[in-house]
C-alpha cells in the first residue's frame, strides 16, 4: 500500500478558545483530487491550514508523506494557495517575478535558476494562461487574473500535491475554466490536489472525493455531490462571505 500524502487521525483544533476541528480523520491518496465541503464556518478552511503545518494541532496526529508533521522537512513536495491571496504584497512585481518565486524551495544560495528552473515557470504559465503577461505588473491584472498568477507559482514549484482554499471564489467564468485545465494537467501527471470549495462548478469533472465537514467534524467522505440547479450552471461565480473561518497564525511561506 502506498504511503499516504496526508494521514489525519483524531485533529483537534482549538482556537481563542474555541474548538474548530474534533476528531478529524481524513487520508488523501498520492493522485487523488479530493474536495473539502461544508458551508461557512464548518471549519474547512482551518482544516486545510492544519493540513499544511500553518494551524497547529490541539490534539491527534498528522503525517505527510509518511512523516510526522513535527519532523517534516521537505516543503517543496508541497503547493499551497490559500484565499484572496495578496499575490504583489504591496512591492511592484511582474507576474513572471511572482510566479519565479514559487522555484524558492527547489533552489539554494548556492545554486542560480536554471534552464530546468525556467522552464516550469514557463510551463507554470501557460497552465493558467498567462504566458503573454510575463511582463505586466501584477497590480495592473483583474482579481481573477491575480488569482491564476498564485496558482501558477504554486505549480512552478512542481509540488507533488497542491492544496488550495477556495481557488474559484469570486472568480470570473473564464479564469474558472482555465484553473480546471489547470489541475487537470496536475491531476493527469499523477500530482495530488486538495481544495476547499463552496460549488464545484467547472472543477466538479475532476473532483473524486468530497469530505464534507459541519461544525468542526467530518459528516460524510465519498463521491461528490452532483450540483443542483443555478449552482450547477458553470458560469455561476461563488463570492459569498466566509466569516468565522479565519486561522489566526501565518506559518512558513510556502509557494
Amino acid at each position: 500500500m502506498s504511503v499516504p500524502v496526508f494521514c489525519l487521525t483524531g485533529g483537534q483544533v482549538v482556537l481563542g478558545g474555541r474548538r474548530i476541528l474534533d476528531e478529524v480523520d481524513i487520508r488523501v491518496e498520492a493522485g487523488e483530487f479530493v474536495a473539502i465541503l461544508g458551508a461557512n464556518g464548518s471549519g474547512k478552511t482551518t482544516l486545510v491550514r492544519s493540513l499544511v503545518g500553518l494551524v497547529p494541532l490541539a490534539a491527534g496526529h498528522l503525517e505527510l508523506f509518511g512523516t510526522p508533521i513535527g519532523r517534516f522537512r521537505d516543503w517543496a513536495r508541497l503547493g499551497y494557495v490559500p484565499q484572496r491571496l495578496a499575490v504583489g504584497g504591496g512591492v511592484p512585481a511582474t507576474v513572471g517575478e511572482v510566479v519565479a518565486s514559487g522555484r524558492a524551495g527547489r533552489v539554494s544560495r548556492f545554486r542560480r535558476y536554471g534552464a530546468d528552473d525556467r522552464r516550469a515557470i514557463a510551463h507554470a504559465l501557460e497552465d493558467v494562461g498567462l504566458a503573454d503577461r510575463t511582463r505586466d505588473a501584477v497590480t495592473t491584472l483583474s482579481g481573477g487574473q491575480q488569482q491564476r498568477v498564485a496558482i501558477a507559482r504554486a505549480l512552478a514549484g512542481e509540488p507533488e500535491v497542491l492544496v488550495m482554499d477556495e481557488p474559484t471564489a469570486g472568480v470570473d467564468a473564464d479564469s474558472q475554466d482555465t484553473l480546471a485545465g489547470a489541475l487537470g494537467h496536475l491531476s493527469n501527471a499523477g500530482g495530488s490536489v486538495v481544495l476547499v470549495a463552496h460549488e464545484l462548478g467547472p472543477l466538479a469533472g475532476l473532483i473524486e472525493r468530497a469530505v464534507v465537514l459541519s461544525h468542526g467534524h467530518v459528516v460524510s467522505d465519498g463521491p461528490p455531490p452532483q450540483p443542483e440547479g443555478h449552482h450547477a450552471d458553470p458560469a455561476h461565480v461563488h463570492g459569498h462571505p466566509h466569516a468565522g473561518e479565519q486561522p489566526q497564525r501565518a506559518g512558513f511561506g510556502l509557494a
